[in-house]
């Protein structure tokens, strides 16, 4: 939304990526490239793998001077630098911490008499923690834990679901790219210019992740995939004549 009104106003609008790409946590390279072609087409210059070494001015911000030695003049500056869960009172109570709260698959913590659900706590998945900060994922998350407390006895199956308004464009994530081994990609709806378009990430010929750009089609059939457990053949994703007939 900040680059968006900033563009709209006519102010030069530098984003500054330390990692080597934009979005290199959370999407695989095809769909940085739709983003980063949409900020491209709106004037936001984009500097990716070049660090902060520090905001330079007195009274206030002037400017910011980057880890390969340039200096970019500035009047405001705004810092995207995420978040830490708050997990003071478990490591108090002596609960095992790794990426926030460690808990098992059914939610439960290192003391077997305390659970944890949300965004402080982390369950195993594909060989490693995850913790999602969604609002869907806290809900879910939530629910199975009060399920599991009653005795249901049953691993918390995430399903992952973000979105962004990036300029006039919505990006809709449904699952997780994270261990992907095959992508396809398939164009957006008309209309959209080259600024829409989905990426189906597959790991082991199951599909695991949808991005779509200005393609709400395509986002809401693969999450009625991913959730349903279901796995199209990646080699029809980018030429079938209608997405819906993979549901059939």
């Amino acid at each position: 939304f900040l680059l968006h009104f900033a563009r709209k106003l006519g102010l030069q609008v530098t984003l500054i990526e330390a990692a080597p790409r934009i979005l290199g946590r959370v999407a695989p390279p095809q769909t940085a490239a739709l983003v980063r072609a949409l900020h491209l087409a709106h004037g936001v210059t984009l500097l990716e793998g070049r660090g902060i070494s520090h905001i330079t001015g007195t009274e206030r911000a002037d400017g910011v001077a980057l880890s390969d030695g340039t200096h970019l003049p500035a009047d405001l500056v705004i810092m995207g630098i995420g978040v830490l869960p708050e997990t003071a009172l478990a490591a108090t109570a002596g609960l095992a911490l790794d990426n926030g709260i460690a808990t098992d698959g059914q939610g439960r913590t290192s003391d077997p008499a305390i659970w944890a659900a949300g965004d402080c706590a982390s369950i195993p998945h594909r060989g490693g923690r995850l913790r999602l900060e969604s609002v869907g994922g806290a809900i879910d998350m939530a629910e199975c834990v009060a399920d599991n407390m009653l005795g249901a006895g049953r691993d918390h199956l995430p399903k992952a679901w973000f979105w962004s308004d990036q300029f006039d464009a919505k990006l809709q994530i449904a699952g997780l790219s994270t261990g992907h081994d095959q992508v396809v990609t398939r164009p957006g709806p008309e209309g959209h210019g080259d600024h829409a378009g989905s990426v189906w990430c597959f790991r082991q010929d199951r599909l695991i992740a949808v991005d779509a750009l200005n393609d709400a089609r395509a986002y809401m059939i693969g999450k009625r995939l991913i959730e349903a457990g279901r796995s199209p053949d990646p080699a029809l994703i980018p030429t079938i004549p209608d997405l819906k007939a993979l549901l059939s």
